[in-house]
């Protein structure tokens, strides 16, 4: 399907032979839908894509997912956030190398992924006071759409491309 191919290249460039995306291509109209949204989350309402990438991060570590965690470890390093950093997320809330609002996002982003239902007011108000409405959500939908993308590519084991190497 060489249209396909080429509304994969115009989008995505150099990411667009990844692996989720051949996988998508099975179905090709939601291949379409779903690129558009991405586009979208990602864009985030002005959200601070270090803040972003973190909760992703987050997000993939709580649920297991490496095919995702290790594109969006490498999207946060280019970003500038220092490996060192990126290694101690998992123990963030006894890290001093995160500032209050990244423990905050991070906090939501494990809750949120761990029991949707069940974050308390106060998590969601710390994210909320300091991110407004807008890039709250725009937060919310991040977490939410890599939860979703972990639960399609991690039941089929989906492996990551063999030149992605870990930065």
């Amino acid at each position: 399907m060489p249209d396909l191919f080429a509304f994969l290249d115009e989008r995505r460039g150099a990411a667009a032979d990844a692996r989720v995306f051949a996988l998508m291509a099975n179905c090709p109209d939601i291949l379409r839908a779903f690129i558009a949204m991405a586009d979208r989350v990602r864009e985030g309402a002005g959200l601070d894509p270090a803040l972003r990438e973190l909760a992703i991060i987050m997000a993939c570590q709580t649920l297991g997912n490496q095919y995702e965690l290790s594109r969006h470890w490498n999207i946060a390093r280019r970003l500038g956030l220092p490996r060192e950093k990126l290694e101690l997320i998992w123990d963030f809330e006894s890290s001093d190398a995160f500032t209050n609002l990244e423990k905050s996002v991070l906090r939501l982003a494990r809750h949120a992924t761990q029991a949707p239902q069940q974050v308390s007011r106060d998590v969601w108000n710390a994210v909320h006071s300091a991110l407004g409405d807008e890039k709250s959500l725009a937060l919310l939908f991040s977490i939410g759409w890599y939860n979703m993308t972990a639960r399609i590519t991690g039941p089929l084991a989906l492996q990551l491309e063999p030149d992605l190497e870990r930065l």
